[in-house]
């Protein structure tokens, strides 16, 4: 599984959402299953709809609200900051693949970061 934390303030954060949930179409990866994208700061944000930078987003707290194919989702109700921080993380976008982290505070571009999933999936 792939995840992304992002920041709700991060001004990278927009274009590693839009490259990640390009890679996930041409993957055909289904959200909530193959990949998810955890807010760093979402402890205090209630589920429902919200536009990130512009952008309408489902926030939800559990993977299984996730609705595949519909308004991208992110988690929210924890502080995921603390679970960022097990993988050396301190500040966003940053992507994980299989447990292992690929980009730290960068923003990969689209073939980057089919490449980096291709060798460790």
């Amino acid at each position: 599984m792939l995840i992304l934390y992002t920041g709700t303030k991060c001004p990278k954060c927009p274009p590693a959402r839009k490259i990640l949930r390009e890679v996930a179409k041409e993957l055909d990866w289904v959200e909530g299953k193959d990949f998810v994208e955890k807010l760093i700061d979402g402890a205090d944000l209630k589920p429902g709809e919200m536009k990130l930078e512009g952008e309408k987003y489902n926030l939800v707290t559990s993977v299984e609200e996730i609705i595949p194919d519909k308004t991208p989702a992110a988690l929210v109700g924890e502080d995921f900051s603390l679970e960022a921080l097990m993988y050396q993380i301190a500040s966003t976008p940053s992507f994980i693949i299989d447990e292992e982290p690929v980009f730290i505070s960068q923003i990969p571009t689209k073939e980057e970061l089919i490449k980096a999933v291709k060798e460790r999936v």
